[in-house]
Formats: C-alpha cells, sequence, structure tokens
C-alpha cells in the first residue's frame, strides 16, 4: 500500500510542479522499494562499495529456488542478497522490483 502511495505521490507532485527534479524522483523511489520490501521480510536495504544490499530478517533466508534464474549482478546468499547496478544496467531499477518481488 505504502508502495502505491509514493507513486501516488509522484503523480500529484508532477500534476502540481510539472517535472520532478532527479532527487525527488530517486527519494519516492527509495520509499517505495523500502515499503515493497518491508512487505517481502527485508530487513534493510542499502548500498555498499556501490551495491545494492538487501538483508532479511534475523531468522529467515533468502530461498535461492524463488530468485531463479539469477542474472549476473546478482549474488545471493543466506541472508542478504547484493545486485551490482553497473553490471544489471540501466534495468537495474526493474531488476531491483523484480527480485523483491519474487522474495515476498
Amino acid at each position: 500500500e505504502e508502495a502505491e502511495q509514493a507513486e501516488d505521490l509522484a503523480n500529484e507532485f508532477g500534476d502540481r510542479f510539472g517535472a520532478l527534479p532527479v532527487e525527488v524522483e530517486n527519494l519516492l523511489y527509495a520509499v517505495k522499494i523500502k515499503a515493497l520490501a518491508a512487505n517481502a521480510g527485508i530487513e534493510s536495504v542499502s548500498t555498499e562499495d556501490s551495491q545494492i544490499i538487501l538483508r532479511r530478517f534475523q531468522g529467515m533466508h533468502f530461498d535461492r529456488q524463488k530468485l531463479e534464474p539469477v542474472r549476473d549482478g546478482i549474488k545471493v546468499g543466506i541472508t542478504q542478497l547484493r545486485l551490482n547496478p553497473k553490471r544489471l544496467g540501466k534495468e537495474w531499477q526493474g531488476v531491483l522490483e523484480e527480485v523483491v518481488g519474487r522474495v515476498g
């Protein structure tokens, strides 16, 4: 629900103020991903060494079968998953949303 609210907010801002600055778009995208991640049992979404790190709540593990086929640029561990946006290219945001969706 919060993810949809972030999209609605982006549309509302666009209607009121015109084209959104990249910084605002990025902020709203981060809010959307964090909401989707929380619903999927992901405790945190962060960046480290130019990679996006998804960490599960304690006692929860990533199911490799749900994430198959794992793409080049994604490393799946037991409690964390790493995405390398540089290796995923321009479609990294779509890949991130897909991965979060598969986890949940």
